[in-house]
């Protein structure tokens, strides 16, 4: 599935039109063309759209969930059972991104 079918599926989900899902710098033109796959969604229009259709830019892009979303819920449940203290919680959470951000960094390219 595309960006552009994630998009419609979602909008038809929620009952919305293409324009009430536009935003700055992301026209409903745009979106019916990103919708029927004659553009490529830019990453600031998914961005702009997704929190409009109640799911993340990665999810619109790839179709799965964020794996920094997915390590965040993990460690909250972690914290909610006891199984950290919230400060520990704070140090952990920091380096399991920093080490995802180093993982998806591309290859010679220092993550941000």
């Amino acid at each position: 599935m595309t960006p552009g079918e994630r998009i419609r599926r979602r909008r038809r989900e929620l009952g919305l039109s293409q324009r009430e899902i536009q935003g700055a710098g992301v026209s409903y033109a745009y979106i019916s063309r990103i919708e029927a796959g004659c553009r490529t969604p830019s990453v600031k229009a998914l961005r702009t759209i997704a929190p409009r259709l109640g799911v993340s830019a990665h999810w619109l892009e790839f179709g799965e969930q964020d794996p920094a979303d997915v390590m965040e819920e993990a460690a909250r449940s972690l914290m909610r059972g006891g199984g950290l203290d919230p400060n520990q919680w704070e140090i952990a959470l920091g380096d399991a991104r920093a080490r995802l951000d180093e993982a998806q960094a591309e290859p010679g390219e220092e993550a941000a």
